[in-house]
């Protein structure tokens, strides 16, 4: 293999782990709030339960949104754009 190829694989693979190290820096953004929200939740009161449900979900939902990620390290673009696309938590405004 070239030099010129090699250097333009290195290129490519440091630019996929760029792009995903930002989407996993993205998903900890959101995940680290709903964590020190759960951490600060007051002991269970009448009629708050439903809230303090949905924070679990919520954290939940981000811990396994995060596997999904990882599992994607070394991932092509279109596979990490279409994680991107997929991705509630990605998505513009949430």
């Amino acid at each position: 293999m070239s030099n010129l190829k090699m250097a333009h694989r290195n290129e490519d693979a440091a630019m996929q782990s760029r792009c995903w190290q930002e989407l996993r820096d993205r998903l900890q953004a959101v995940k680290r709030p709903i964590f020190q929200e759960l951490r600060d939740y007051p002991p269970q009161v009448a009629g708050c339960d439903l809230h303090f449900k949905a924070l679990v979900e919520k954290r939940d939902a981000i811990c396994r949104e995060l596997d999904r990620l990882e599992a994607l390290r070394g991932a092509r673009d279109d596979e990490l754009d279409a994680f991107a696309a997929s991705s509630v938590f990605l998505a513009w405004g949430a």
